[in-house]
C-alpha cells in the first residue's frame, strides 16, 4: 500500500470552505502565514482545505483532518472553532510553531519542504469545560504596539490563547473590552465579562459621567445599559456575567449615599438586580449560559447565605490574588476564608478566577514572576480539580509576557490526564523546551527565584512580588518629607507601627534576602554572556528582568530605610552626607531597573514597559531623585557649595576665595560622584 504523504512547501495552499466566516478566514491566515515561515522551497501546487460541517461526524469542537491526495488534505470540522484548534494543531505538530512563539520569540525551524504523513491529529481531552484568559490589568499591553499596530499585537493574544486551548476570553478591561470583543469572537472565542462590567455592559460613569452610578437613583439607565450589551451579543458565544459592583472595580455603596448600607440592605440590591439581569438574558438570549463572579465583598455576603442565584448560574470563585485558594485580603481585613470547602447545597457548576499575574497597588506581580512558585500553583490547581470547581477557569494573564512560565502550565492544568507537578519537573520541561544550552544552569536560576523571595505575611504564601518595594518606597518618602508618623496603606504589613518601628519591621524582612537576590542577579547576568544570543535574549526578558526587579528594588528600599534612619540621628548639616549618598545610591539601583527595560537585547520588547504606571518604576525613580536633592537642601548652603568647599576642593583652593566660587554648583549627580570618591573611607 503506497504510504499517505503530503509535501508541505512554499506552494502549499489554505482554503476555507467559507471565507465570509471570520474564523476561518483568520485560521486560514495563520496556517498560510506559519507554512510560508517555515517552508524556502516551491514543489507542486496542493492544498489544506478548512471546511466546516455542521454535519460532521465529530464532538463539540474536535475535528477530523483526512488524507484525500498528494494534492488535497482535508480539515473538517462541525464548529469554527474546531476548524480553528484543527489548523492550529497542524501548525504546531506538523510545521512545530510552538504556541508561545510570539512572546518567547521561538520561530520554527525552516526547512526546504515538510513531509506530512501523520494525518492522525485530535482535540486534547480536556477536563475543564470553559477555559479562559482574563486579559486583566493588560497596561503594558495598551501601551505598546508592534507592527505599529495595537490590533496586531491582540491578534497575537487571541492566537495564542486558542493555541493553549482556550475557547473563552475577557479581551481586556473597560475601553478594551469593548473594542476588542468582535476580534476576540472573529478568532472564534466565546466572551466572558470583567466581574466590574456585569452583561459586558458599558460602564454607567462613561456613559453618564455627570450622574452618581447608583442603580437606586437611576435603575432604568442601568437597565437600558444592560439591555444594550445583551441586544449588542445576543447570538453569539458569551457567558453573561451577573451581579453588581461600583464604578472603577471597587463596592457600589462606596459611591452610593442614598441610604445606610448594612449586609441585608446590600444583599437586597445585587440579588434584586441579578434577578432582573438573569430574566433579562432569558429573554433576549435564551440558552445563553450566565456565571456570578463571587469576588471581593461578595464573598463574604455570600458565605452568610444572603446572595441568592438561580441554579443554573455558574459560580466563579476568586483566589487570594497571589494562587492561593482563599479570599483575597481587602484592606486590612485579611480572614483568609477557605473557597474550595464552601458548602455548595444546590450543586451549581463552579468556576474560578485565578491570577498568575495580579496588581493590587502593594505586594503583586506586576512586572514579573509569580512570588509563588509553579509548584504551588500546581498543587492549587489540583485541589480546583478535586472539589469540582472547574467547570470554568479564567486565567488572569496581565501584560501575558513576564507570565509564560505560569500560562503554559495552566494549560496543561486543564487536561483530563494532568496531575500535580513539583518545581523541578515543571522548570526542566520548560527549560528544555525553551532553551538550547546549559539548561541545568537555567533551572537552577529559576529555582532560585522562589528561594530569595520575601515573605511579607505570617502565611507562607504571602510573599513580595515586584509590586512590593516601588509602594512601599513611594509610602515612605511621603511620610518621611511631609513629617507623618506613619506609611500610609500599608497596615497590612507592618500594623499599627510608628514610623520608625515599621521601618525597623521592612527591613528586618528583607535583609536577610538582600544577598541572595545580589547572587542571583550576578549569576543571571554571567549566564547571559555565555549563552547564544537566541537563548541569552529569551532568559533576559524571561527572567533576567523579575530578577532585577526584585533584586534591585529591594535593595533600594533597604537604603531609604537607612537613609531615614542616619538623618534621624543628625545633629549638623554635615551629618546628612552620609544619607544623602545612601538615597543617590537607591536612586541608582532603582534606576538599573528602567534601564534594564530600555536596553533589552531584542529590540521588540524595548518599549514593552514604558507604560508601567502599576509598579511604577520611573516615578520611585524621580522620588528618589527629589529625595536626593531634599537632603542636599537641608545639609548643604543656601548657595549647594558649601558640601563641594568643604569636602572636594584642594584645601587652597578651598580657603582661597578671592570670588565667591568661579562656577555654578555641582548638580547632585556629580556631587554624589566625587563625594563618594573622596569620603570612600569614612562611608
Amino acid at each position: 500500500m503506497a504510504e499517505k504523504a503530503f509535501i508541505i512547501s512554499k506552494k502549499t495552499i489554505v482554503k476555507a470552505s467559507d471565507f465570509r466566516n471570520p474564523v476561518l478566514k483568520n485560521a486560514s491566515m495563520i496556517l498560510q502565514r506559519d507554512i510560508e515561515k517555515v517552508t524556502t522551497k516551491d514543489v507542486d501546487e496542493n492544498r489544506i482545505e478548512l471546511i466546516l460541517d455542521p454535519q460532521a461526524t465529530v464532538e463539540g469542537d474536535a475535528y477530523r483532518i483526512a488524507f484525500v491526495s498528494a494534492d488535497i488534505v482535508k480539515l473538517t470540522a462541525k464548529t469554527a472553532l474546531g476548524v480553528m484548534y484543527g489548523a492550529l494543531a497542524i501548525s504546531r505538530e506538523i510545521l512545530g510553531v510552538d504556541d508561545f512563539w510570539y512572546w518567547m520569540d521561538k520561530l520554527p525551524v525552516t526547512k526546504d519542504t515538510i513531509k506530512w504523513t501523520n494525518f492522525d491529529l485530535h482535540l486534547p481531552e480536556f477536563q475543564t469545560k470553559y477555559r479562559g484568559w482574563f486579559v486583566n490589568d493588560e497596561l503594558l499591553i495598551m501601551g505598546w504596539e508592534d507592527h505599529d499596530s495595537q490590533r496586531y499585537v491582540w491578534q497575537r493574544i487571541f492566537e495564542t490563547a486558542l493555541r493553549v486551548g482556550c475557547n473563552l476570553i475577557v479581551p481586556g478591561t473597560d475601553i478594551n473590552s469593548q473594542i476588542n470583543r468582535q476580534p476576540a469572537k472573529e478568532f472564534g472565542l466565546m466572551i466572558a465579562h470583567h466581574h466590574a462590567e456585569p452583561l459586558g455592559a458599558k460602564m454607567f460613569a462613561r456613559e453618564y459621567p455627570t450622574l452618581t452610578a447608583s442603580f437606586i437613583k437611576y435603575p432604568d439607565l442601568f437597565r437600558k445599559l444592560w439591555r444594550d450589551a445583551i441586544m449588542e451579543q445576543k447570538g453569539t458565544p458569551t457567558i453573561y456575567s451577573l451581579g453588581f459592583r461600583g464604578q472603577g472595580d471597587k463596592p457600589f455603596w462606596l459611591d452610593d449615599d442614598s441610604r445606610k448600607w448594612d449586609d441585608h440592605a446590600i444583599a437586597d440590591v445585587i440579588n434584586g438586580i441579578i434577578k432582573e439581569q438573569y430574566n433579562m438574558v432569558k429573554e433576549l438570549d435564551p440558552g445563553a449560559p450566565m456565571a456570578l463572579n463571587v469576588y471581593g465583598e461578595l464573598t463574604g455576603l455570600y458565605n452568610k447565605g444572603l446572595i441568592k442565584l438561580p441554579n443554573d448560574v455558574i459560580e466563579i470563585w476568586a483566589d487570594s490574588g497571589y494562587g492561593k485558594m482563599v479570599s483575597r485580603r481587602q484592606g486590612l481585613d485579611n480572614p483568609r476564608s477557605p473557597i474550595l470547602e464552601a458548602a455548595n447545597p444546590e450543586h451549581r457548576q463552579r468556576g474560578i478566577y485565578y491570577h498568575v499575574a495580579f496588581h493590587d497597588l502593594q505586594a503583586s506581580n506586576f512586572l514579573g514572576l509569580l512570588s509563588n512558585s509553579p509548584a504551588f500553583v500546581s498543587s492549587e490547581l489540583m485541589k480546583v480539580r478535586q472539589h469540582h470547581f472547574d467547570t470554568l477557569e479564567l486565567i488572569n494573564t496581565g501584560s501575558i509576557k513576564p507570565h509564560i512560565l505560569y500560562l503554559r502550565e495552566v494549560a496543561k492544568s486543564w487536561l483530563t490526564d494532568y496531575s500535580a507537578r513539583n518545581n523541578e519537573t515543571i522548570l526542566k520541561d520548560y527549560v528544555t523546551h525553551y532553551y538550547a544550552k546549559k539548561r541545568d544552569e537555567v533551572v537552577q536560576l529559576y529555582d532560585q527565584y522562589w528561594q530569595a523571595i520575601v515573605q511579607y505575611g505570617p502565611h507562607t504564601d504571602e510573599t513580595a512580588g515586584d509590586e512590593f518595594a516601588p509602594y512601599l518606597i513611594r509610602r515612605l518618602i511621603k511620610a518621611w518629607v511631609s513629617g507623618q508618623d506613619k506609611l500610609s496603606d500599608a497596615g497590612w504589613v507592618v500594623g499599627d507601627a510608628k514610623l520608625d518601628k515599621s521601618l525597623e519591621k521592612l527591613d528586618q524582612l528583607i535583609t536577610p534576602k538582600l544577598a541572595d537576590w545580589d547572587t542571583l542577579l550576578l549569576q543571571v547576568q554571567e549566564l547571559l554572556l555565555t549563552l547564544d544570543q537566541e537563548d541569552s535574549r529569551r532568559l533576559y526578558g524571561d527572567l533576567y528582568l523579575s530578577v532585577i526587579n526584585q533584586a534591585r528594588g529591594l535593595k533600594a528600599l533597604h537604603l531609604v530605610i537607612e537613609a531615614y534612619q542616619e538623618v534621624s540621628k543628625a545633629k549638623k548639616s554635615d551629618d546628612y552626607v552620609k544619607p544623602f549618598l545612601v538615597t543617590d545610591e537607591a536612586y541608582r539601583y532603582l534606576n538599573e531597573i528602567t534601564i534594564a527595560e530600555k536596553t533589552n537585547p531584542s529590540t521588540k520588547w524595548r518599549d514593552f514597559y514604558k507604560n508601567d504606571g502599576y509598579n511604577n518604576v520611573p516615578l520611585a525613580v524621580s522620588q528618589l531623585k527629589f529625595l536626593r536633592h531634599y537632603l542636599r537642601t537641608l545639609g548643604d548652603s543656601d548657595d549647594e557649595d558649601k558640601w563641594e568647599h568643604h569636602f572636594i576642593k584642594a584645601t587652597a583652593e578651598a580657603r582661597v576665595m578671592t570670588l565667591s566660587n568661579t562656577r555654578p554648583a555641582m548638580s547632585d549627580d556629580k556631587l554624589a560622584e566625587k563625594l563618594r570618591e573622596r569620603l570612600i573611607d569614612h562611608l
